[in-house]
């Protein structure tokens, strides 16, 4: 079983971290008898939330909630395999904040895959881990985000970019705004597990999955 470390921070947006989470939790070893079905008993993930300091964080535009309760510190010793960093408005601040930025790196260098929504692809750039590698955000802060990382080539045509190794199961996968991180993270569940795992799970969520991340319908809102 894989742990998936979600970061949570003031202002988050909460669909860019609830989204992805229950990608994750609905993950499930796919049934011995049927394929197309998933064995409810045998999960694949399970997720930890973590903040700057343990305890609950307000979330949401001006802390309009939910809260969320950080169960550590990201400065604590604990173990896991993903990073998911969300976006929001809280990242504004949190990009001209060095001593976040530096633990944010060393979390981001102890997971095997570090995974972005929205403008958390603006904190992953401060830490420098995408410099000459192709990321995306989120299309309504696109210009925003662009400052935050000059060496990052940014491309504002797909809904994620995937730069999970599937031999390996390491790397980094960023997505556009919001809703793009529950297509992400079902990309990702088939990189590490296998398309029929993320099939069964986007059908068990009950989602439109999209599969392909070209062409994101909303790399218009970039330019206005």
């Amino acid at each position: 079983m894989k742990t998936v470390a979600a970061l949570i921070f003031e202002g988050m947006a909460p669909l860019d971290l609830f989204g992805p989470i229950q990608v994750f939790t609905a993950a499930y070893t796919p049934r011995e008898d049927d394929s197309s079905r998933p064995d409810t008993t045998k999960p694949l993930y399970k997720v930890i939330t973590v903040g700057r300091d343990k305890g609950p964080v307000a979330t949401g535009a001006n802390g309009a909630g939910p809260v969320v309760v950080a169960e550590h510190g990201i400065n604590d010793d604990f173990d896991f395999d993903i990073l998911l960093v969300p976006g929001g408005g809280g990242t504004r601040d949190l990009v001209a904040d060095p001593s976040f930025i530096k633990a944010l790196l060393a979390a981001c260098e102890r997971a095997d895959v570090v995974a972005s929504v929205c403008t958390g692809a603006a904190l992953l750039a401060q830490t420098s881990i995408l410099d000459n590698k192709a990321a995306t955000s989120n299309k309504t802060a696109w210009n925003w985000v662009l400052s935050q990382g000059e060496k990052v080539e940014w491309d504002v045509t797909p809904r994620w970019v995937d730069l999970v190794d599937k031999n390996t199961g390491k790397g980094i996968i960023t997505s556009a705004g919001v809703s793009a991180g529950i297509d992400m993270a079902l990309a990702l569940v088939a990189d590490l597990d296998s398309e029929q795992v993320a099939e069964n799970t986007a059908a068990f969520i009950e989602h439109h999955r999209i599969k392909s991340p070209a062409n994101d319908k909303f790399a218009y809102l970039a330019s206005q």
